[in-house]
């Protein structure tokens, strides 16, 4: 395996897909499960650092392998030369550029949650491994503030945010793209129309949660939706987003699945 350092053509590579929007169709992760994933799912992995100076547990070695295997390009590096690239304080000793994959409108398929202008990295994330977890079937991003690529939504999607089929639109594009495919369209709200639990969820669905600051873009009020809300008590009007979302999906998957048995 080569040995590269901090000046080598590669290393300026992950820079600038760290502390840039240069190469947006790749994620940077020194996370082990994320990794883990990466080679269950068989995602293009570009490149693939590894230290030299690091002791890896035996499982981790076996990963390792794995990857090598799998990666377009290994490199070794120094331990000095990660430090100056790692995306958090634990140590994990190899580094991969993985591509993001890409998905068409037909992998949606029928239970869609929509994410409007969401902008906070650890919601976004937190909203994924829930998601993942209560199966859902597809992400809308529209008109994103934290762009897909951002290295804390996939650290704190634990990577389920490279499986789970995900398309970026405009609010007008994903706004045809539900009624154009008959999706059912629930607007998560603080109090207006039918608490959550009111609901069926039956047929091609999509939950909307919108900015953390600013909520739902109005416009999606004049096109045919229902209007849904978690009761709550307390002097709050209104729960984080990603706990909110968890609660929405997690109820309309029960209903789903209760429906199907």
């Amino acid at each position: 395996m080569k040995k590269i350092g901090k000046t080598d053509e590669i290393i300026h590579f992950f820079k600038d897909a760290l502390k840039t929007n240069k190469h947006k169709e790749y994620i940077i992760t020194d996370d082990l499960e994320v990794l883990s994933i990466a080679y269950n799912h068989s995602l293009e992995i570009k490149y693939l650092l590894i230290t030299s100076e690091t002791e890896f547990q035996p499982k981790t070695k076996a990963l390792i392998e794995k990857l090598i295997r799998q990666a377009q390009e290994s490199y070794e590096i120094s331990l000095s030369t990660y430090e100056s690239l790692q995306t958090k304080e634990n140590h994990a000793g190899l580094l991969a550029a993985i591509h993001i994959p890409t998905y068409t409108k037909e992998d949606l398929n029928d239970f869609v949650v929509v994410l409007d202008r969401l902008e906070i990295p650890g919601n976004i994330g937190t909203i994924y491994r829930t998601l993942d977890a209560c199966g859902a079937t597809g992400v809308l991003l529209i008109d994103p503030i934290s762009k897909p690529n951002n290295p804390k939504i996939t650290a704190s999607a634990r990577g389920t945010n490279l499986i789970l089929p995900t398309l970026t639109m405009t609010y007008e594009e994903g706004q045809n793209f539900l009624q154009e495919n008959g999706y059912t369209i629930y607007l998560g709200e603080p109090e207006l129309g039918l608490d959550y639990k009111s609901y069926t969820y039956s047929g091609k669905i999509a939950i909307v949660v919108g900015n953390e600051r600013f909520g739902i873009q109005q416009d999606w009020y004049n096109h045919p939706h229902q209007k849904v809300y978690i009761p709550m008590q307390g002097h709050n009007n209104s729960l984080n987003v990603g706990v909110a979302t968890s609660i929405l999906v997690y109820e309309a998957a029960m209903q789903r699945n209760f429906k199907k048995n």
